[in-house]
């Protein structure tokens, strides 16, 4: 079975409706995540392969070229290493924009992994035209990674800091509550008092229209805080992200000291999905965290939301607050060459090394 294969860099030259209807209600797929995502995104060269059979629309994987990727690395001669290869040859990465999830829609078996094979076959194409160093894969899960569809070539990694994920079953936030432990509940009460006494308060905000220049700078800087404490790469797209947000469900939280700015962070969303990202600090304001951190929670049970992704991180807080760790942070790669796939091996290896167990796995 053959399919037709189409290459397109927008998701205006797929059109909407076509886009959508294979997307389906898959959260961070829509079209009109996807045009955030490339307005955001810009420095970025979007990779659409799409695969249909008798004119219909039945797999679909979303890379971008990245020249600029932030290294999940800590300081040393393997993130320079990685730094100075990807300034030579970017990666290709298959995700969806801005979310921590794949970027493949596929069909059912036995369909899969024809498809699959032919998505690797034409992603490794595509890489030697752009001049990439990789084609990887992301945001997968252990078994996602042994599906016989992948090409020979390809090689799959376990990577560090798996992301963390809250279901949200519950009518409102006081319900959330008493779905804690006594212990949790405890510390609730317990940080809004002190909250209280140190005069934080938190508000939100909608973002159709951008935040001033003023206050985003401040916000930018209180994000930088948190990328220096946590030797984090800073996040190239931290600006664009605030400034495009209201082309989705968005919402900014600010943690105000007498209209001091002392902590915020940032909710996108999509078909019922939120992400709780671009976290900044004071980090001599310490109960701003928890106090943005529960108005968080909050907002995304009001937006009627089903699932808040919380990202890396911050562990034993977030299961306090009922979050899970993902199983979804399995990647599978090749490299263009013999010798980038040799490299790429290597580097597997030392990520692996670096796998440490968080909660609950």
């Amino acid at each position: 079975m053959g399919f037709d294969v189409q290459i397109a860099h927008s998701v205006e030259e797929v059109g909407q409706e076509a886009w959508d209807r294979l997307a389906g209600d898959r959260p961070f797929a829509s079209y009109r995540w996807y045009r955030f995502g490339e307005a955001v995104l810009a420095d970025n060269l979007p990779i659409y392969i799409i695969l249909s059979l008798d004119r219909e629309a039945v797999a679909r994987a979303t890379f971008w070229l990245r020249r600029n990727e932030p290294v999940p690395m800590p300081a040393g001669p393997v993130r320079r290493l990685v730094e100075w290869l990807l300034r030579r040859w970017p990666l290709l990465v298959c995700q969806a924009p801005l979310a921590d999830v794949p970027g493949l829609v596929l069909p059912d078996p036995p369909l899969r992994d024809e498809a699959l094979t032919v998505i690797g076959q034409q992603a490794l194409e595509q890489a030697r035209h752009h001049g990439a160093s990789f084609v990887v894969f992301v945001y997968l899960e252990e078994v996602e990674t042994r599906w016989a569809g992948w090409p020979p070539t390809f090689a799959s990694a376990e990577l560090p800091e798996p992301g963390t994920r809250l279901t949200l079953a519950w009518p409102d936030f006081e319900s959330y509550l008493a779905s804690l432990s006594k212990k949790s509940r405890r510390q609730y009460r317990t940080n809004c008092q002190r909250a209280e006494e140190m005069g934080i308060r938190v508000k939100r905000h909608s973002l159709e229209r951008p935040l001033d220049e003023r206050t985003l700078d401040q916000a930018l800087a209180l994000i930088r805080n948190v990328e220096d404490f946590y030797r984090s790469p800073p996040f190239p797209w931290a600006r664009a992200t605030h400034e495009r947000a209201g082309m989705v469900d968005a919402l900014w939280l600010s943690a105000e000291i007498e209209g001091r700015l002392v902590g915020c962070s940032l909710m996108i969303g999509d078909r019922g999905a939120w992400r709780w990202l671009l976290l900044g600090r004071d980090y001599k304001v310490e109960y701003a965290y928890f106090q943005l951190a529960y108005e968080t929670v909050r907002c995304a049970i009001e937006q009627g939301g089903r699932v808040l992704w919380g990202g890396t991180g911050s562990y034993e807080t977030k299961r306090r607050l009922g979050f899970e760790v993902t199983k979804d942070h399995y990647a599978v790669f090749a490299g263009r060459s013999a010798w980038l796939q040799r490299v790429g091996h290597w580097l597997a290896r030392e990520e692996e090394g670096r796998v440490q167990e968080p909660y609950g796995r």
